[in-house]
């Protein structure tokens, strides 16, 4: 490894694990005529819940033109509705269609089945572990998105 110290550096490991990762996403995303963002973008909508897109922006930590996009060919694939927010017509608002929860149930299987070599090493006790970590984490994140958009 030419620079040693980044061996033993979280944020490093965590960098290669995620790129190890991604390929299954891609796999899996392409099974269903998606992008990995898009993919990801139905994935954090909730069947019945409606959420301004500024807040998708946050979430997926892109330009709000990129997410303009994402959502654009997900509206056009009927799996998401776009409606004016109530409270501001300006702004807009995205939920799940019946067809977009359907494919996010077909996404989350191909997803479950999936076991990354890097975690075949890992005990059961020490996989639950982990995901508590990871899940605690990415919450804090995600409310702190919420709050700031709402």
């Amino acid at each position: 490894m030419a620079n040693v110290s980044l061996h033993n550096n979280l944020h490093w490991q965590l960098l290669r694990f995620a790129i190890n990762a991604k390929h299954n996403l891609m796999t899996v995303a392409e099974k269903y005529h998606l992008t990995v963002m898009q993919m990801y973008t139905l994935c954090l909508l909730e069947a019945d819940t409606a959420i301004p897109m500024n807040s998708l922006t946050a979430m997926l930590h892109c330009d709000a033109s990129n997410v303009t996009g994402i959502v654009d060919r997900l509206f056009n694939q009927k799996y998401i509705k776009r409606e004016e927010n109530p409270h501001d017509r300006r702004a807009k608002m995205i939920t799940l269609t019946p067809k977009g929860a359907k494919l996010c149930e077909k996404i989350t299987d191909s997803l479950c089945k999936y076991q990354p070599t890097n975690l075949q090493n890992l005990s059961d006790k020490q996989k639950q572990e982990l995901l508590e970590l990871l899940t605690n984490t990415n919450s804090e994140s995600l409310r702190s998105v919420s709050h700031t958009n709402n």
